[in-house]
Protein backbone atom coordinates (compact mmCIF):
# COMPACT_ATOMS: atom_id res chain seq x y z
CA UNK A 1 0.00 0.00 0.00
CA UNK A 2 1.43 3.38 -0.82
CA UNK A 3 1.86 6.22 1.63
CA UNK A 4 1.12 9.89 0.63
CA UNK A 5 2.51 12.78 2.31
CA UNK A 6 -0.22 15.43 2.45
CA UNK A 7 -0.85 18.72 4.48
CA UNK A 8 -4.32 20.15 4.18
CA UNK A 9 -4.79 24.08 4.28
CA UNK A 10 -7.95 25.63 5.55
CA UNK A 11 -8.97 28.07 2.85
CA UNK A 12 -12.13 29.48 4.58
CA UNK A 13 -13.27 31.44 7.15
CA UNK A 14 -14.64 28.74 9.81
CA UNK A 15 -13.47 25.77 11.64
CA UNK A 16 -13.48 22.74 10.24
CA UNK A 17 -13.23 18.86 11.20
CA UNK A 18 -10.91 16.71 8.99
CA UNK A 19 -12.39 13.08 8.81
CA UNK A 20 -10.93 9.86 7.13
CA UNK A 21 -13.91 7.37 6.06
CA UNK A 22 -13.04 3.57 7.26
CA UNK A 23 -12.97 -0.09 5.82
CA UNK A 24 -16.74 -0.09 6.80
CA UNK A 25 -17.76 3.09 5.35
CA UNK A 26 -17.66 4.64 8.73
CA UNK A 27 -16.42 8.33 9.74
CA UNK A 28 -13.88 8.89 11.97
CA UNK A 29 -12.89 12.50 12.75
CA UNK A 30 -8.96 12.88 12.70
CA UNK A 31 -8.85 16.87 13.85
CA UNK A 32 -11.22 18.60 15.63
CA UNK A 33 -11.55 22.73 14.68
CA UNK A 34 -9.04 22.93 12.51
CA UNK A 35 -8.64 26.92 12.78
CA UNK A 36 -9.18 29.32 9.55
CA UNK A 37 -5.73 29.58 7.51
CA UNK A 38 -4.14 26.91 9.65
CA UNK A 39 -2.39 23.62 8.03
CA UNK A 40 -2.89 19.83 8.82
CA UNK A 41 0.12 17.95 7.99
CA UNK A 42 -0.72 14.32 7.68
CA UNK A 43 0.68 10.98 6.41
CA UNK A 44 -2.12 8.76 4.67
CA UNK A 45 -2.15 5.94 2.69
CA UNK A 46 -3.65 5.93 -0.63
CA UNK A 47 -6.56 3.54 -0.27
CA UNK A 48 -7.79 6.17 2.49
CA UNK A 49 -10.59 8.55 1.50
CA UNK A 50 -10.82 11.57 3.33
CA UNK A 51 -13.84 14.28 3.69
CA UNK A 52 -14.10 17.45 6.06
CA UNK A 53 -17.07 19.47 7.34
CA UNK A 54 -17.89 22.56 9.24
CA UNK A 55 -17.18 21.81 13.06
CA UNK A 56 -20.37 23.90 14.17
CA UNK A 57 -22.78 22.61 11.69
CA UNK A 58 -21.34 19.62 10.06
CA UNK A 59 -22.39 21.12 6.72
CA UNK A 60 -19.51 19.69 4.07
CA UNK A 61 -16.77 21.21 2.65
CA UNK A 62 -14.46 20.79 -0.48
CA UNK A 63 -11.28 18.89 -0.16
CA UNK A 64 -9.22 19.40 -3.38
CA UNK A 65 -12.50 20.96 -5.35
CA UNK A 66 -14.72 17.65 -4.74
CA UNK A 67 -16.64 16.65 -1.42
CA UNK A 68 -14.16 13.48 -0.97
CA UNK A 69 -10.64 13.54 -1.42
CA UNK A 70 -8.60 10.28 -2.40
CA UNK A 71 -4.73 10.58 -2.36
CA UNK A 72 -2.96 9.88 -5.04
CA UNK A 73 0.55 7.54 -5.19
CA UNK A 74 3.55 9.69 -4.43
CA UNK A 75 5.38 10.48 -7.31
CA UNK A 76 8.27 11.52 -5.94
CA UNK A 77 7.38 15.07 -4.97
CA UNK A 78 9.99 16.26 -2.31
CA UNK A 79 7.34 18.22 -0.38
CA UNK A 80 3.32 17.48 1.42
CA UNK A 81 1.36 17.27 -1.34
CA UNK A 82 -0.78 20.35 -0.71
CA UNK A 83 -4.54 20.18 -0.14
CA UNK A 84 -7.17 22.56 -0.17
CA UNK A 85 -10.19 23.01 1.96
CA UNK A 86 -12.85 25.61 0.72
CA UNK A 87 -16.32 26.51 0.78
CA UNK A 88 -18.45 24.94 -2.05
CA UNK A 89 -20.39 26.62 -4.45
CA UNK A 90 -24.33 26.63 -2.99
CA UNK A 91 -27.56 27.71 -4.74
CA UNK A 92 -29.33 30.41 -3.46
CA UNK A 93 -31.76 27.85 -1.32
CA UNK A 94 -29.28 25.61 -0.08
CA UNK A 95 -27.31 29.03 1.43
CA UNK A 96 -30.80 30.32 2.40
CA UNK A 97 -31.95 26.72 4.02
CA UNK A 98 -28.15 26.57 5.83
CA UNK A 99 -28.81 29.90 7.23
CA UNK A 100 -32.38 29.10 8.46
CA UNK A 101 -31.17 25.95 10.19
CA UNK A 102 -28.68 28.06 11.98
CA UNK A 103 -30.68 30.58 13.61
CA UNK A 104 -34.29 28.32 14.03
CA UNK A 105 -34.64 25.36 16.40
CA UNK A 106 -35.75 21.76 14.40
CA UNK A 107 -38.56 21.82 16.56
CA UNK A 108 -39.62 24.92 15.94
CA UNK A 109 -39.78 24.67 12.13
CA UNK A 110 -43.04 23.54 11.91
CA UNK A 111 -44.08 27.31 13.72
CA UNK A 112 -42.44 28.92 10.04
CA UNK A 113 -45.14 30.33 7.24
CA UNK A 114 -43.39 29.11 4.44
CA UNK A 115 -44.00 27.11 1.36
CA UNK A 116 -44.18 22.82 2.11
CA UNK A 117 -41.49 22.56 -0.21
CA UNK A 118 -39.38 24.20 1.93
CA UNK A 119 -40.71 23.06 5.31
CA UNK A 120 -39.84 19.64 4.00
CA UNK A 121 -35.97 20.87 3.10
CA UNK A 122 -35.86 22.35 6.67
CA UNK A 123 -37.57 19.20 8.41
CA UNK A 124 -34.32 16.74 6.47
CA UNK A 125 -31.35 16.75 8.58
CA UNK A 126 -29.14 14.06 8.31
CA UNK A 127 -27.55 12.57 11.65
CA UNK A 128 -23.73 12.17 10.91
CA UNK A 129 -22.17 9.29 12.97
CA UNK A 130 -18.47 9.66 13.71
CA UNK A 131 -16.23 8.42 15.75
CA UNK A 132 -12.86 10.13 17.10
CA UNK A 133 -9.83 9.02 16.17
CA UNK A 134 -7.31 7.56 19.10
CA UNK A 135 -4.69 10.52 17.58
CA UNK A 136 -7.42 12.81 17.39
CA UNK A 137 -6.19 16.62 16.99
CA UNK A 138 -8.06 20.16 18.40
CA UNK A 139 -7.06 23.27 18.78
CA UNK A 140 -6.49 23.68 23.02
CA UNK A 141 -8.37 26.63 24.13
CA UNK A 142 -6.03 28.48 26.76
Amino acid sequence: VFTKLCCFLNRTNIFIDVVWVDYRGQFVRYYKKLPPGERLPLNTFVTHPWIAWASDTQNRINVDKSYVFYPQPWQGEQRRTIIYLDLPLLSLLDICIQKVRSLVKPEHIEELEIPRELFWKLKERKEVRVEDSPHITELRQH
